[in-house]
């Protein structure tokens, strides 16, 4: 009976998310305050509806429905209930219920939140978030509803793919969602913008929250995501270019971009048509990643199987191309700003030389991802663009971006002076072409390393300077008094200013994260064989095979090699690579086992249990991958600063810029 609610709770939703959209056209359209007000109502009634809805689902998961066919193709009775619970995310159709639950949650936050702030454009906000909410009901209702039945019913579910059985996969989904879904917000306040053609910065001030909150949870959803096939895949690494990986990749690329890019629109009133294309980009690219994802086009170890509804995502990515690059052209005119007078030298350019680069690379991302599927429809071609292809553009992309993004601490608005620069830079600058030339008389220093490695100490270094520069010089003036304040702390003069303390923080979070990929230049990978009590050598470790030994943890029997690691003569741990045996998975999954330390992990995973008593067993040496993990702790940090910030100007009223 209440998966049933939960069916007709989404029947009720499509009512509603209807009634939505017309009465918000109709409000604006007639200047009803009391239609607007019904829409707005609606808003609420939908995301009240889909949380029962997502309820009724997870309610099935917890008392094993199998009647329900996705539960029964997702979930089994020896599931611990943890997993039972967030294996509603675990196949295509609870994920979109999950999706389109997080979109309603944002769009009811949006209109009780800014019902009074934004009345002018709010109607076309509501309209717009309503649209894409309705597209995904329909796809709930007609092509992936979570709530069809399967008669007759199974005794048993085919059980969570071990894969997902790990808390990584608990958690990485989520900030995905909340990241790609996020980046609705943005979009429709900028839609409604465009149809309204109220064109000033205010949108661009009103979302700014929304923008730092998208972008920060899908950096910790593809932090999570490395994190988990680190854990669970068994090969050593944490990023394979796979085309799911892509796809988280591709919006990261230009929100970051936009991030950036709305800040010289603040300043300098100026990029308004690329803040505009940088946000349609953005939220396309995130339904795009939703197409990869779901429709089963691509091969990856994170897609779910071929489904029907493919086409319609490529329906829907082509109608969101088509109308909001046509609301564009239509305000061009309005949206042109007269050109601001800018040195070379200036933090504005290096701000949009930036963005090129994130743009040029989020190219590279896509095409790299596409192209093969375009030869095998087009010309029915098996074309396979593996990491080479990917590391030779984006490399050389990513060595110009940090040296930019080191640059961008020390210039100033408008114009910096020659000798401002170099005071500036030259002692950083020695340091860094010392340490480049060092590392390339290194024989087993790529070059990548030397130039990655170059620019990331310049710009860790000015980055770092910046921040406490920043504080000991600049004067701090009271916003209410405009008087400067005397005898600040140091923690509060780093509160004074968050929004640009915060910035330099997930600088420096991005930092440590650069810090980490170097170390991918010089990991070591072996593959040995052992019998009990045999010694293994590699590199400062010594490994000593024990004895196989067997148990049972959750709901899978593992097998495990027990094995001594010993640094010198001092033993530093006991690993337990292992084989996991889940009862309704034929094959057994490879469950890894890491020393983990400041400088490296040793990384082990078991390839094979033989039957004359041996293991064979592959060992990694991840150099500084810890640092990748670290940096995710700034980015929070620096995330808390900013988004705590609040923009003096959304306190003043703005100048409307308005078109009839």
């Amino acid at each position: 009976m209440f998966v049933d609610i939960g069916y007709y709770c989404l029947l009720a939703a499509i009512v509603l998310t209807l009634h939505s959209i017309i009465a918000s056209l109709a409000g604006a359209g007639r200047n009803s305050l009391n239609l607007i007000k019904s829409a707005r109502f609606s808003v609420v009634g939908s995301f009240i509806l889909i949380a029962v809805s997502y309820l009724a689902l997870s309610y099935a998961f917890a008392v094993d429905d199998f009647s329900v066919r996705f539960v029964a193709d997702h979930s089994s009775t020896d599931l611990p209930m943890f997993y039972k619970l967030t294996a509603v995310w675990g196949g295509m159709e609870g994920s979109l219920l999950f999706w389109e639950a997080v979109l309603v949650m944002f769009s009811g936050i949006v209109v009780l939140r800014y019902s009074k702030s934004n009345k002018d454009i709010l109607p076309f906000v509501i309209f717009t978030l309503g649209v894409i909410s309705l597209f995904l009901l329909f796809l709930l209702i007609g092509w992936s509803n979570p709530f069809a039945r399967v008669f007759p019913v199974p005794l048993e579910g085919r059980g969570l793919n071990p894969l997902l059985q790990n808390p990584g996969m608990v958690f990485h989904p989520p900030s995905l969602y909340l990241g790609y879904v996020g980046y609705s917000v943005p979009f429709a306040f900028a839609m409604a913008a465009l149809i309204k053609g109220k064109l000033n910065n205010e949108w661009i001030l009103t979302t700014r929250r929304w923008s730092l909150f998208s972008w920060f949870f899908l950096t910790a959803g593809m932090l999570l995501g490395g994190e988990w096939a680190y854990m669970e895949l068994g090969w050593g690494g944490y990023w394979a270019w796979d085309p799911v990986e892509n796809a988280s990749l591709m919006p990261w690329l230009t929100g970051t971009a936009f991030l950036h890019s709305v800040i010289v629109q603040e300043k300098r009133n100026s990029l308004k048509i690329w803040n505009m294309l940088l946000i349609i980009g953005t939220f396309t690219l995130s339904i795009l990643g939703t197409f990869i994802t779901r429709s089963g086009v691509l091969n990856s170890v994170h897609a779910f199987s071929k489904s029907p509804i493919g086409p319609a995502f490529l329906v829907f990515i082509a109608f969101i191309m088509v109308v909001a690059h046509g609301l564009l052209f239509y305000r061009q005119a309005i949206l042109s700003s007269k050109a601001q007078k800018a040195g070379i030298l200036s933090r504005e350019n290096s701000f949009l030389l930036n963005n090129i680069f994130f743009v040029g690379m989020a190219f590279t991302v896509l095409y790299g991802t596409i192209f093969p599927l375009l030869a095998e429809g087009l010309a029915d071609k098996k074309i396979s663009i593996q990491a080479p292809f990917f590391n030779s553009i984006m490399t050389p992309l990513a060595i110009l971006t940090v040296f930019l993004l080191g640059m961008s601490q020390v210039l100033g608005w408008k114009k910096t002076s020659m000798d401002m620069l170099k005071k500036n830079t030259w002692v950083v600058t020695l340091l860094t072409l010392i340490f480049m030339v060092v590392s390339g008389f290194i024989e087993a220093v790529p070059w990548q390393m030397t130039f990655l490695g170059g620019m990331t100490f310049f710009a860790g270094y000015l980055v770092i300077r910046e921040f406490f520069f920043s504080i000991l010089k600049k004067k701090h003036i009271d916003p209410k008094t405009q008087s400067e304040k005397k005898s600040l702390t140091f923690f509060k003069k780093v509160w004074t200013d968050r929004r640009r303390r915060g910035g330099i923080v997930i600088h420096f979070g991005m930092i440590v994260f650069l810090v980490g990929v170097c170390g991918n230049f010089f990991a070591q990978e072996t593959s040995f064989s052992a019998y009990p009590g045999e010694t293994t050598a590699f590199g400062d470790y010594s490994m000593t095979f024990k004895h196989t030994m067997q148990f049972q943890e959750l709901n899978a029997k593992r097998v495990a090699a027990r094995f001594e690691i010993k640094k010198g003569d001092r033993v530093i741990n006991t690993l337990l690579p292992a084989k996991a045996y889940y009862p309704t998975s034929p094959e057994p999954m490879t469950e890894v086992a890491i020393h983990r330390s400041v400088a490296e992990d040793l990384y082990l995973s078991l390839s094979t249990i033989n039957k004359d008593g041996s293991v064979t067993v592959n060992a990694y040496i991840n150099p500084l991958i810890n640092f990748v993990w670290a940096s995710m702790l700034f980015v929070t940090i620096g995330m808390v600063f900013s988004i705590s910030h609040k923009s003096l100007q959304l306190k003043k009223k703005p100048i409307s810029t308005r078109v009839s």
